[in-house]
């Protein structure tokens, strides 16, 4: 299994909706969190983008945002804002040649799991099965869940 780089101060987290829709307001504490963290955060235009359906764009806009984010080689990880549906409607259409040059972490659950396994399955390349925006509201960036987030990106061991 491959590994994506630790993340260090100053390293780059891209937050994307590949699936369902969130208002930008639900991940402003989580932007704020891993700016204090000592990220640089990178915030897609689907965040608070709603098309007419349940989800946060059309299966080609959230395709075209979520291509160029794994393409992007200034950004180290991925953080999906939210799951819910519609990772399925795109994953046969991601190109990963680029990722698997310059892998990142790709963190997420719920329909994000879609992607845990295609690349797991296809590239052998870990990712973070993990909280994603909306946990670290209400004070969730204190929990353990969250909190552990942020020790597997930086390579601490799991307490």
């Amino acid at each position: 299994m491959k590994q994506p780089p630790y993340l260090k101060k100053g390293d780059t987290i891209g937050i994307t909706l590949p699936a369902g829709y969130m208002a930008k307001e639900k991940a402003q504490t989580c932007i704020t969190v891993l700016q204090q963290w000592g990220y640089e955060v990178l915030v897609g235009k689907k965040l608070g983008s709603k098309s007419k359906t349940y989800f946060s764009g059309t299966d080609d806009e959230r395709l075209i945002e979520f291509q160029a984010m794994l393409d992007a080689p200034e950004i180290n990880a991925i953080l999906c804002g939210r799951g819910g549906y519609g990772v399925g409607r795109m994953i046969d259409r991601l190109d990963f040649t680029l990722f698997k040059k310059n892998p990142k972490w790709i963190i997420g659950f719920s329909d994000i799991t879609v992607l845990h396994a295609h690349i797991n399955r296809n590239y052998k390349i870990a990712t973070l099965h993990s909280p994603m925006a909306a946990a670290f509201n209400d004070g969730g960036y204190k929990n353990k869940y969250v909190q552990s987030l942020k020790n597997a990106l930086e390579g601490k061991k799991a307490s």
